[in-house]
């Protein structure tokens, strides 16, 4: 009987030990990786793009890749499958992700970027080779023109448009890339020995709900709603658009008398969060923004009103999604509800379009337009006034002649009408010049921030951009004295392309905490307003406007009545008042989520989504040699078997022992 009551309690006490103790043990197996940024799922009405896990992540033995040598090895003398690949940027190209999908034996990649940007730029030959995850010809199914023979983007891999098998993440943190190597050397190599030694494996885990395409997720969330907890699959993209006016736009605009100036507000990459976009939307907005400040300086709200003509600034978002942004517009105005129900502007009242697109830090400035038609007078002027002005500077301008025109939301207003007097200002001739579009390496050092030529040349192109619509407007030429200023330049492209907590936004909006990082371009989804987007928007109100000094708060600024193409803004920061202002925001989700029973397999509008996920994380732990797996599996057997006998002569000799209890608690009693 002794010995059974101290068999009972070893027993207890072993499993209250190990109940306490899971913790522990669990966080002593894995070593968790600081890899916050996933390739994650995208859909359009007829596919998926992008990458997931399964449902509890990928598990594989981690093997480096870092050149052609060590990937023939893993195809033909690994073993130990399934791997997880880490990759350089050299090798993350759309023939060794193929190679890699087609071999069966990869369960999942992180690419390494070891070292600072450029050194991966040096050691990787990037600068030759480019690293652009985009198409060829991108929003080549939404154009109005085919793809040239030389296409827009040589650089793409095409990548970013297809449904890979496998997870993949991106690592930037330089330690755990150390510890990721280290794991590698000190426990899979000699690489001919690995069935007999414990191995460094990981575990990726990004799971996306959403599958085959965007009508089927979003069949499945409506679906969903009649369950007590419905659960979405897959959210459109879209955001806001954000313009500004010189004066307020007025119901029965003249005909012709309206100078838009575009540029697009987003850019994309492959992972979650990481669409720095600098030389592929940045310098666009910056050129933008800085020629918005320097018009309203040359041209007071009280001069303006004294002409009949007016320009508008723009920013288009989703652009990088089949334009969502301008085909939202293009719809609106279609629908008498273009900015809104009462203004009603339409293409009729639009005079000429420019659009600001890749603006380089060479002094190279390529007009591009439709060539099927004859290009309006006003557009004629533009071009003319602002080649001279250029020129005189030391620019290169030319005027493209090629028949097609590059991505841009020029294409938008082209659909409606190709008479459409649209032109796209660049930086490149014939090819992008930046190689590594709508890729993470699009950044800073892609712009050579560090150096003053870009805030320069920006300022340049604003000053002779301002000219020209002042010339629009007035129908005279500027005599004043007024440049743009490449000092504010650089603090825009500081906001732009460096930290949204900058000078120009805190000015705007202290004390309100803005995150010290990049802007992250990706659209998102269109029920989250993103915030370089509320940012835009206030420093739209920052030219020109109108202080209201009878409001003095926020609550009331915010209701208070304005006239007719007006609203009322609060400034925080430097300004700390309320603002009487013509910046606003449209909806820039597509039209095709607008439309009831839109057949989302129709290319005429965007249909793109994002899928939902639920959980990011990679681990890293070891993974046991087969041998010592049998070895385990054989023991687990054993004291199966021993515990059975234990419990079976236990139970055999239980009536002994609780008959006697019975007998003596009676003799007692």
């Amino acid at each position: 009987m002794i010995s059974v009551r101290y068999i009972l309690f070893v027993c207890l006490h072993c499993v209250t030990y190990t109940l306490l103790n899971c913790l522990s043990v669990k966080d002593q197996m894995y070593e968790n990786i600081i890899a916050n940024n996933p390739c994650f799922l995208r859909l359009n009405g007829t596919n998926q793009f992008g990458c997931t896990s399964a449902r509890f992540g990928n598990v594989g033995t981690l093997h480096l890749v870092s050149n052609s040598t060590d990937l023939e090895w893993l195809f033909n003398k690994g073993k130990a499958d399934p791997y997880t690949v880490a990759l350089t940027p050299k090798m993350f190209n759309r023939e060794v992700l193929q190679n890699i999908e087609l071999s069966t034996k990869v369960n999942g990649i992180m690419l390494l970027m070891n070292g600072t940007e450029q050194e991966v730029i040096n050691n990787d030959n990037l600068q030759n080779n480019g690293f652009s995850p985009e198409d060829t010809c991108p929003n080549r199914y939404s154009d109005v023109n085919s793809c040239p023979i030389k296409p827009w983007n040589p650089y793409g891999t095409d990548i970013l448009l297809k449904s890979w098998s496998f997870p993949i993440f991106v690592v930037y943190d330089q330690n755990t890339i150390k510890s990721i190597i280290n794991c590698f050397k000190n426990y899979n190599l000699p690489l001919n020995n690995q069935n007999d030694q414990s191995l460094c494996a990981l575990e990726l885990k990004s799971h996306m709900y959403a599958a085959v395409d965007s009508k089927t997720c979003l069949r499945r969330t409506m679906m969903s709603y009649q369950n007590i907890r419905p659960i979405k699959f897959c959210d459109p993209l879209g955001d806001k658009n954000v313009y500004w006016s010189l004066k307020e736009l007025r119901p029965n605009t003249p005909n012709q008398s309206i100078a838009i100036v575009a540029a697009r507000l987003d850019a994309t990459s492959m992972f979650q969060d990481l669409a720095p976009g600098a030389l592929s939307t940045a310098t666009s907005i910056v050129t933008l923004m800085t020629t918005a400040n320097l018009i309203s300086e040359m041209l007071s709200y009280k001069d303006a009103s004294n002409f009949s003509r007016n320009v508008m600034f723009i920013l288009f978002n989703g652009e990088a999604y089949d334009y969502i942004g301008s085909s939202r517009v293009v719809y609106d105005m279609l629908d008498g509800n273009f900015p809104n129900d009462l203004i009603k502007l339409n293409k009729s009242h639009i005079g000429m379009f420019v659009e600001l697109s890749q603006i380089h830090y060479d002094k190279e400035v390529v007009f591009y337009r439709s060539m099927k038609h004859n290009a309006s007078d006003d557009v004629k002027n533009f071009i003319n006034t602002i080649n001279k002005s250029l020129s005189d500077d030391g620019f290169f301008v030319t005027e493209s002649k090629s028949t097609s025109i590059p991505p841009s939301s020029l294409h938008s207003f082209l659909k409606l009408d190709p008479k459409f007097p649209g032109i796209i200002l660049t930086g490149f001739k014939d090819q992008f010049k930046n190689k590594y579009y709508h890729s993470i390496l699009d950044n800073a050092e892609n712009i050579q921030y560090n150096n003053s030529t870009i805030s320069k040349t920006i300022a340049s192109i604003s000053t002779s951009l301002s000219y020209s619509l002042y010339k629009f407007i007035t129908n005279s030429n500027y005599n004043g004295l007024k440049q743009a200023n490449s000092s504010y330049v650089s603090k825009l492209l500081d906001c732009y392309v460096k930290s949204m907590n900058c000078e120009v936004f805190q000015s705007l909006t202290s004390p309100l905490h803005l995150p010290d990082s990049p802007p992250n371009y990706y659209i998102s989804i269109d029920m989250i307003t993103n915030t370089l987007t509320s940012l835009s928007r206030l420093l739209f109100a920052s030219f020109g406007s109108k202080i209201i000094n009878k409001v003095q708060n926020e609550e009331k600024c915010l209701n208070y009545r304005t006239k007719q193409g007006f609203v009322p803004i609060w400034l925080r920061g430097n300004y700390n008042a309320c603002y009487s202002t013509t910046s606003n925001v449209t909806d820039a989700v597509s039209p095709a989520f607008i439309i009831p029973d839109y057949d989302l397999s129709s290319s005429e509008y965007s249909t793109w989504t994002e899928s939902v996920w639920h959980e990011v994380q990679i681990r890293m732990f070891l993974r046991q040699s087969l041998k010592l797996q049998i070895i385990i599996f054989v023991l687990g057997i054993l004291v199966f078997l021993f515990s059975f006998i234990i419990v079976k002569k236990m139970n055999d000799q239980s009536g002994f022992y609780f008959n006697n209890q019975e007998v003596n608690s009676v003799t007692n009693f």
